[in-house]
Protein backbone atom coordinates (compact mmCIF):
# COMPACT_ATOMS: atom_id res chain seq x y z
CA UNK A 1 0.00 0.00 0.00
CA UNK A 2 1.35 3.57 -1.24
CA UNK A 3 0.40 6.55 0.42
CA UNK A 4 1.13 10.69 0.10
CA UNK A 5 0.78 13.43 2.64
CA UNK A 6 0.83 17.04 1.22
CA UNK A 7 0.58 20.14 3.97
CA UNK A 8 0.03 23.42 2.21
CA UNK A 9 1.24 26.48 3.46
CA UNK A 10 -1.88 28.51 5.25
CA UNK A 11 -1.65 32.09 5.86
CA UNK A 12 0.27 35.18 5.71
CA UNK A 13 2.79 36.99 7.55
CA UNK A 14 3.66 35.25 11.21
CA UNK A 15 -0.03 34.05 10.71
CA UNK A 16 -0.52 29.80 9.86
CA UNK A 17 -3.09 27.56 9.50
CA UNK A 18 -3.46 24.17 8.46
CA UNK A 19 -4.51 22.37 5.04
CA UNK A 20 -3.51 18.86 4.37
CA UNK A 21 -4.72 16.04 1.84
CA UNK A 22 -3.82 12.74 2.13
CA UNK A 23 -4.35 9.63 0.10
CA UNK A 24 -3.68 5.70 0.75
CA UNK A 25 -3.92 2.61 -0.99
CA UNK A 26 -3.34 1.58 -4.36
CA UNK A 27 -1.98 4.70 -5.21
CA UNK A 28 -1.68 3.51 -8.99
CA UNK A 29 -4.72 1.81 -9.49
CA UNK A 30 -7.83 2.93 -10.00
CA UNK A 31 -9.61 5.55 -7.71
CA UNK A 32 -11.90 2.20 -6.08
CA UNK A 33 -9.01 1.46 -4.23
CA UNK A 34 -7.50 4.34 -2.67
CA UNK A 35 -8.80 6.88 0.39
CA UNK A 36 -8.36 10.22 0.27
CA UNK A 37 -8.64 12.24 3.57
CA UNK A 38 -8.15 16.16 4.32
CA UNK A 39 -7.82 17.10 7.52
CA UNK A 40 -8.11 20.88 7.84
CA UNK A 41 -8.70 23.21 5.37
CA UNK A 42 -7.22 26.71 6.47
CA UNK A 43 -8.56 29.81 5.02
CA UNK A 44 -11.12 30.31 1.86
CA UNK A 45 -8.12 30.98 -0.37
CA UNK A 46 -6.20 27.55 0.87
CA UNK A 47 -9.43 25.68 0.13
CA UNK A 48 -9.66 26.56 -3.55
CA UNK A 49 -5.63 25.74 -3.87
CA UNK A 50 -6.54 22.48 -1.78
CA UNK A 51 -9.38 21.27 -3.70
CA UNK A 52 -7.02 22.26 -6.91
CA UNK A 53 -4.62 19.81 -5.52
CA UNK A 54 -7.06 17.63 -4.94
CA UNK A 55 -8.28 17.06 -8.65
CA UNK A 56 -4.60 17.75 -9.95
CA UNK A 57 -2.34 15.09 -8.30
CA UNK A 58 -4.69 13.15 -6.66
CA UNK A 59 -7.11 12.85 -9.81
CA UNK A 60 -10.15 13.18 -7.60
CA UNK A 61 -13.46 14.52 -6.79
CA UNK A 62 -14.37 12.63 -3.80
CA UNK A 63 -13.08 13.13 -0.36
CA UNK A 64 -13.59 10.32 1.84
CA UNK A 65 -13.00 11.95 4.90
CA UNK A 66 -12.82 15.55 6.14
CA UNK A 67 -11.65 16.22 9.70
CA UNK A 68 -11.98 19.87 10.90
CA UNK A 69 -9.40 19.64 13.84
CA UNK A 70 -11.37 22.93 15.78
CA UNK A 71 -13.03 26.26 15.16
CA UNK A 72 -9.98 28.37 14.35
CA UNK A 73 -10.57 30.05 10.96
CA UNK A 74 -7.59 29.56 9.86
CA UNK A 75 -8.10 25.44 10.06
CA UNK A 76 -11.87 25.58 9.33
CA UNK A 77 -12.99 27.89 6.91
CA UNK A 78 -11.82 26.51 3.45
CA UNK A 79 -12.89 23.35 4.76
CA UNK A 80 -16.49 25.15 3.51
CA UNK A 81 -15.36 25.34 -0.17
CA UNK A 82 -14.20 21.51 0.08
CA UNK A 83 -17.47 20.26 1.04
CA UNK A 84 -19.25 23.08 -1.72
CA UNK A 85 -16.87 21.46 -4.49
CA UNK A 86 -16.20 17.81 -3.96
CA UNK A 87 -18.02 14.84 -3.23
CA UNK A 88 -17.57 14.18 1.09
CA UNK A 89 -18.53 11.14 2.18
CA UNK A 90 -18.27 12.35 6.00
CA UNK A 91 -17.33 15.31 7.95
CA UNK A 92 -15.98 14.80 11.48
CA UNK A 93 -16.37 18.03 13.60
CA UNK A 94 -17.11 18.97 16.48
CA UNK A 95 -20.34 20.85 17.58
CA UNK A 96 -19.97 23.26 20.63
CA UNK A 97 -23.48 24.43 20.53
CA UNK A 98 -24.31 20.87 21.12
CA UNK A 99 -22.28 20.83 24.48
CA UNK A 100 -22.70 24.10 25.82
CA UNK A 101 -26.03 26.13 26.68
CA UNK A 102 -24.27 29.37 26.58
CA UNK A 103 -23.02 28.87 23.16
CA UNK A 104 -26.08 27.50 22.12
CA UNK A 105 -28.02 30.64 23.61
CA UNK A 106 -26.09 32.99 21.45
CA UNK A 107 -26.83 30.95 17.92
CA UNK A 108 -30.74 30.52 18.99
CA UNK A 109 -31.31 34.21 19.17
CA UNK A 110 -28.61 35.93 16.73
CA UNK A 111 -26.64 37.99 19.20
CA UNK A 112 -23.50 38.72 18.29
CA UNK A 113 -20.57 38.55 20.61
CA UNK A 114 -18.69 42.00 22.09
CA UNK A 115 -15.22 43.03 20.02
CA UNK A 116 -12.29 41.71 20.84
CA UNK A 117 -10.87 38.56 21.74
CA UNK A 118 -14.65 37.09 22.37
CA UNK A 119 -15.36 38.39 18.75
CA UNK A 120 -12.20 36.36 16.60
CA UNK A 121 -13.62 33.55 18.32
CA UNK A 122 -16.96 33.84 17.89
CA UNK A 123 -16.31 34.33 13.86
CA UNK A 124 -14.27 31.06 14.40
CA UNK A 125 -17.57 29.73 15.63
CA UNK A 126 -19.92 30.81 12.95
CA UNK A 127 -17.27 29.32 10.39
CA UNK A 128 -17.76 25.64 11.97
CA UNK A 129 -21.54 26.58 11.77
CA UNK A 130 -21.39 27.33 8.10
CA UNK A 131 -19.47 24.05 7.98
CA UNK A 132 -22.14 22.05 9.60
CA UNK A 133 -24.52 23.42 7.66
CA UNK A 134 -23.29 23.02 4.13
CA UNK A 135 -23.09 19.31 5.68
CA UNK A 136 -26.53 19.20 6.60
CA UNK A 137 -27.51 20.44 3.39
CA UNK A 138 -25.80 17.85 0.70
CA UNK A 139 -26.58 15.65 3.28
CA UNK A 140 -22.57 14.56 4.42
CA UNK A 141 -23.06 12.52 7.67
CA UNK A 142 -21.30 14.73 10.82
CA UNK A 143 -19.62 12.91 13.29
CA UNK A 144 -17.79 14.27 16.49
CA UNK A 145 -14.35 13.10 17.03
CA UNK A 146 -13.78 11.96 20.40
CA UNK A 147 -10.99 9.44 21.63
CA UNK A 148 -14.15 7.51 23.54
CA UNK A 149 -15.67 6.82 20.18
CA UNK A 150 -12.85 6.38 17.82
CA UNK A 151 -9.64 4.50 18.14
CA UNK A 152 -7.94 7.24 16.24
CA UNK A 153 -8.29 10.09 17.66
CA UNK A 154 -6.59 9.91 20.94
CA UNK A 155 -7.57 13.36 22.33
CA UNK A 156 -10.22 15.14 22.95
CA UNK A 157 -12.29 13.03 25.10
CA UNK A 158 -15.55 14.14 25.71
CA UNK A 159 -14.90 15.61 29.02
CA UNK A 160 -11.59 16.93 28.26
CA UNK A 161 -13.46 18.89 25.54
CA UNK A 162 -16.31 19.90 27.35
CA UNK A 163 -13.73 20.98 30.11
CA UNK A 164 -12.19 22.93 27.16
CA UNK A 165 -15.29 24.41 25.64
CA UNK A 166 -15.95 26.85 29.10
CA UNK A 167 -12.86 28.32 28.65
CA UNK A 168 -13.37 28.99 25.03
CA UNK A 169 -13.24 33.33 24.73
CA UNK A 170 -16.35 33.67 23.68
CA UNK A 171 -17.84 31.88 26.87
CA UNK A 172 -19.13 35.30 29.49
CA UNK A 173 -16.89 34.09 32.39
CA UNK A 174 -13.59 33.61 30.58
CA UNK A 175 -14.25 36.96 28.26
CA UNK A 176 -12.06 38.97 31.03
CA UNK A 177 -9.36 36.44 31.55
CA UNK A 178 -9.05 35.96 28.35
CA UNK A 179 -8.38 39.92 27.64
CA UNK A 180 -5.88 40.27 31.19
CA UNK A 181 -4.12 37.27 29.08
CA UNK A 182 -3.36 38.77 26.14
CA UNK A 183 -2.36 42.23 27.30
CA UNK A 184 0.18 40.72 29.50
CA UNK A 185 1.34 38.42 26.57
CA UNK A 186 1.74 41.66 24.43
CA UNK A 187 3.79 43.15 27.19
CA UNK A 188 6.19 40.58 28.07
CA UNK A 189 6.49 40.07 24.28
CA UNK A 190 7.72 43.50 23.71
CA UNK A 191 10.35 42.78 26.66
CA UNK A 192 11.87 39.39 24.54
CA UNK A 193 11.33 40.74 21.38
CA UNK A 194 15.49 41.52 20.73
CA UNK A 195 16.79 38.63 23.18
CA UNK A 196 18.44 35.95 21.42
CA UNK A 197 19.93 32.41 23.13
CA UNK A 198 22.93 30.10 22.36
CA UNK A 199 22.24 26.40 21.97
CA UNK A 200 24.08 23.36 21.23
CA UNK A 201 23.18 19.85 21.07
CA UNK A 202 22.67 19.34 24.82
CA UNK A 203 22.11 22.63 25.97
CA UNK A 204 18.46 23.31 26.13
CA UNK A 205 16.69 26.54 26.11
CA UNK A 206 12.92 25.78 25.52
CA UNK A 207 11.21 25.45 28.63
CA UNK A 208 7.70 23.85 30.00
CA UNK A 209 4.85 26.44 28.80
CA UNK A 210 2.29 27.43 31.41
CA UNK A 211 -0.06 24.98 31.88
CA UNK A 212 -2.40 28.01 30.30
CA UNK A 213 -0.28 28.97 27.35
CA UNK A 214 -2.22 27.72 24.84
CA UNK A 215 -5.77 28.54 24.57
CA UNK A 216 -8.46 25.97 25.36
CA UNK A 217 -9.77 26.15 21.84
CA UNK A 218 -6.95 24.99 20.50
CA UNK A 219 -6.45 22.43 23.20
CA UNK A 220 -9.95 21.22 22.33
CA UNK A 221 -7.51 20.14 18.70
CA UNK A 222 -8.48 16.14 17.36
CA UNK A 223 -5.05 14.47 17.96
CA UNK A 224 -4.91 11.92 15.14
CA UNK A 225 -2.81 8.56 14.98
CA UNK A 226 -3.23 6.57 11.77
CA UNK A 227 -1.63 4.08 10.59
CA UNK A 228 -0.85 3.70 6.76
CA UNK A 229 1.74 0.92 5.02
CA UNK A 230 2.42 0.01 8.65
CA UNK A 231 3.41 3.28 9.99
CA UNK A 232 2.63 5.24 12.37
CA UNK A 233 1.52 8.81 12.14
CA UNK A 234 0.39 11.34 14.46
CA UNK A 235 -1.34 14.57 13.52
CA UNK A 236 -1.73 17.67 16.34
CA UNK A 237 -3.16 20.12 15.33
CA UNK A 238 -2.80 23.27 17.47
CA UNK A 239 -2.78 21.17 20.76
CA UNK A 240 -0.69 22.51 23.70
CA UNK A 241 0.72 20.41 26.51
CA UNK A 242 -2.79 19.61 28.52
CA UNK A 243 -4.69 18.09 25.24
CA UNK A 244 -0.88 16.07 24.31
CA UNK A 245 -0.89 15.31 27.64
CA UNK A 246 -4.32 13.62 27.56
CA UNK A 247 -3.78 12.19 24.11
CA UNK A 248 -0.67 10.49 25.41
CA UNK A 249 -2.49 8.95 28.46
CA UNK A 250 -5.24 7.46 26.06
CA UNK A 251 -2.28 5.92 23.91
CA UNK A 252 -0.96 4.30 27.12
CA UNK A 253 -4.47 3.05 27.70
CA UNK A 254 -4.48 1.47 24.59
CA UNK A 255 -1.13 -0.42 24.69
CA UNK A 256 0.56 2.34 22.35
CA UNK A 257 4.31 4.41 22.65
CA UNK A 258 4.32 7.43 20.93
CA UNK A 259 8.16 7.47 20.89
CA UNK A 260 7.96 4.75 18.28
CA UNK A 261 5.52 6.79 15.53
CA UNK A 262 7.84 7.68 13.28
CA UNK A 263 5.87 10.54 11.49
CA UNK A 264 4.69 13.89 13.38
CA UNK A 265 3.29 16.84 12.89
CA UNK A 266 4.32 19.59 15.19
CA UNK A 267 2.10 20.95 17.59
CA UNK A 268 0.48 24.82 16.13
CA UNK A 269 3.24 25.50 13.48
CA UNK A 270 6.05 24.51 15.68
CA UNK A 271 4.63 27.35 18.27
CA UNK A 272 7.11 27.54 21.63
CA UNK A 273 4.01 27.61 23.62
CA UNK A 274 2.70 24.37 22.79
CA UNK A 275 5.56 21.97 23.44
CA UNK A 276 8.02 21.64 26.10
CA UNK A 277 10.77 19.32 27.45
CA UNK A 278 8.80 16.97 29.40
CA UNK A 279 5.85 16.07 27.23
CA UNK A 280 8.69 15.98 24.32
CA UNK A 281 10.21 13.46 25.78
CA UNK A 282 7.16 11.60 26.59
CA UNK A 283 5.78 11.59 22.67
CA UNK A 284 8.51 11.89 21.05
CA UNK A 285 11.88 10.37 23.17
CA UNK A 286 14.96 11.29 24.91
CA UNK A 287 17.65 13.39 23.46
CA UNK A 288 19.83 11.52 21.48
CA UNK A 289 23.51 11.00 20.46
CA UNK A 290 24.02 13.60 17.83
CA UNK A 291 22.76 14.00 14.32
CA UNK A 292 20.79 10.40 15.44
CA UNK A 293 17.96 10.69 13.39
CA UNK A 294 14.82 7.53 13.12
CA UNK A 295 11.79 9.93 12.56
CA UNK A 296 10.04 12.90 10.79
CA UNK A 297 9.10 15.91 12.17
CA UNK A 298 6.23 18.12 9.83
CA UNK A 299 5.68 21.86 10.51
CA UNK A 300 2.82 23.36 8.70
CA UNK A 301 3.35 27.00 8.93
CA UNK A 302 2.80 30.23 6.84
CA UNK A 303 5.19 30.69 3.51
CA UNK A 304 6.47 34.05 5.35
CA UNK A 305 5.77 32.47 9.17
CA UNK A 306 9.33 32.91 10.63
CA UNK A 307 11.04 33.78 13.11
CA UNK A 308 6.93 33.12 15.18
CA UNK A 309 6.34 29.61 13.31
CA UNK A 310 8.59 27.77 13.03
CA UNK A 311 10.52 28.70 16.35
CA UNK A 312 13.81 27.24 16.04
CA UNK A 313 14.36 25.99 19.74
CA UNK A 314 11.35 24.25 18.88
CA UNK A 315 13.06 22.57 15.73
CA UNK A 316 16.41 22.19 17.60
CA UNK A 317 14.10 20.42 20.58
CA UNK A 318 12.51 17.71 18.12
CA UNK A 319 15.99 17.20 16.34
CA UNK A 320 17.90 16.45 19.62
CA UNK A 321 15.03 13.58 19.86
CA UNK A 322 15.70 11.81 16.85
CA UNK A 323 13.32 13.64 14.32
CA UNK A 324 14.41 15.22 10.89
CA UNK A 325 12.67 18.83 10.68
CA UNK A 326 10.59 19.52 7.32
CA UNK A 327 8.66 22.95 6.68
CA UNK A 328 6.13 24.56 4.50
CA UNK A 329 7.36 28.07 5.89
CA UNK A 330 9.59 29.47 2.98
CA UNK A 331 7.74 27.65 0.17
CA UNK A 332 4.39 26.83 -0.66
CA UNK A 333 3.83 23.52 -0.26
CA UNK A 334 5.45 20.03 1.32
CA UNK A 335 4.78 16.75 0.82
CA UNK A 336 5.85 13.43 1.96
CA UNK A 337 5.25 9.77 0.55
CA UNK A 338 5.91 6.16 -0.28
CA UNK A 339 5.24 4.04 -3.39
CA UNK A 340 3.52 7.01 -4.80
CA UNK A 341 3.60 8.21 -8.44
CA UNK A 342 6.32 10.66 -9.54
CA UNK A 343 4.97 14.34 -9.90
CA UNK A 344 7.12 16.00 -12.86
CA UNK A 345 9.55 19.20 -11.52
CA UNK A 346 9.06 18.10 -7.53
CA UNK A 347 11.66 18.03 -6.16
CA UNK A 348 13.06 16.38 -2.62
CA UNK A 349 12.54 18.91 0.28
CA UNK A 350 15.72 20.55 2.35
CA UNK A 351 15.94 19.32 5.60
CA UNK A 352 15.72 22.41 8.40
CA UNK A 353 19.33 22.45 10.21
CA UNK A 354 19.85 23.04 13.48
CA UNK A 355 20.12 26.21 14.71
CA UNK A 356 22.77 27.25 17.16
CA UNK A 357 21.47 30.76 17.65
CA UNK A 358 17.40 30.86 18.82
CA UNK A 359 14.99 33.91 20.15
CA UNK A 360 14.75 33.43 23.65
Amino acid sequence: MGYEIDFLAVGEGEKSGDAIALRFGNLAGPQSEQTVWVIDGGTKESGESLVAHLRNYYGTKRVDAVISTHPDADHSSGLTVVLEQMEVGRLFMHQPWNHADGIRALFADGRMSVSGLEERVWRALENARELEKLANAKKIPIVEPFSDTSPLVLSPSKAFYEQQLASFRCMPEAAMKARMAKLLEAAWAAVKEAAKAIESWFVETLADPEPDATSAENNSSVVLLLEMDGKRFLFTADAGVPALTEAADRADALGIDLKTVKYVQVPHHGSRRNVGPTILNRIIGQITEQETYDKTGFISAAKDGYPKHPAKKVVNAFKRRGAKMYATQGKALWQHCDDAPKREGWNAATELPFYEEVDD
